[in-house]
């Protein structure tokens, strides 16, 4: 897919990798060639830019998890209540277009960078489908209202367990610290590129150790933005 390809590619990749050039040539035009430990470029970015990809991913994968068992939920109660002796297909179609309303509802919450009280309609919805339920309750037996209770209640336990993934995503104050020090990045590693072709000028090495310096520049950037791509499923 052509889009995973191109996703990473956007306006900070581009501040990045034009500043990148810019600092090379300024360092080789001033000669400039700082001793500087390339130990700080793990600690101040590799170290937070790993961590955040892992807890990024580790996110996608509960949310990925949460919402199958949200979808499977919805099956199961639709299904149950249906089983139940003396539901009719009317029955059935009210509680069955409400949970598909709840899902289209909820899904548009999780997609959308929606204000929190956007969240009440689905748990205004989820009272509605509690009323429905309670109003046939009649026609349950013990087990089979034990069965619905459990499993509208995991269902609604899913629909929070995803809101509290979308509020609570990896820790922005890591993230900008992160992108901070990137943009720094070229500042640090230009010097050490650049000093090998201070006195050559621009030659094939002088190419050689700019394509490095931007190659550097791009792995780091596109490392960031598949930290954003995969943050939200």
């Amino acid at each position: 897919n052509l889009n995973s390809i191109t996703s990473v590619f956007d306006t900070k990749m581009i501040i990045l990798l034009s500043e990148t050039i810019l600092v090379y040539f300024l360092y080789n035009y001033y000669e400039m060639n700082l001793q500087l430990d390339f130990t700080i470029m793990s600690v101040a970015i590799v170290f937070p830019l790993v961590f955040s990809i892992t807890s990024a991913y580790q996110r996608r994968q509960d949310s990925i998890r949460e919402f199958a068992v949200f979808r499977n939920k919805i099956i199961d109660l639709s299904n149950i209540f249906y089983s139940v002796d003396k539901t009719n297909k009317t029955d059935y179609e009210k509680l069955f277009f409400s949970l598909i309303e709840l899902q289209d509802i909820f899904v548009n919450y999780l997609k959308n960078s929606s204000p929190e009280n956007n969240f009440k309609k689905v748990r205004e919805k989820r009272k509605e489908i509690f009323l429905i339920i309670d109003s046939y309750k009649r026609l349950y037996n013990e087990r089979e209202k034990d069965s619905i209770i459990r499993v509208k209640n995991e269902l609604f336990q899913s629909a929070e367990k995803l809101r509290g993934l979308k509020i609570h995503s990896t820790p922005i104050s890591l993230r900008k610290y992160c992108l901070i020090f990137i943009f720094l990045s070229p500042l640090i590693y230009n010097t050490q590129l650049v000093s090998q072709s201070i006195s050559l000028g621009f030659t094939s090495e002088t190419f050689i150790s700019l394509l490095m310096s931007v190659i550097v520049s791009f792995i780091l950037i596109a490392l960031y933005n598949v930290q954003d791509y995969i943050e939200n499923p």
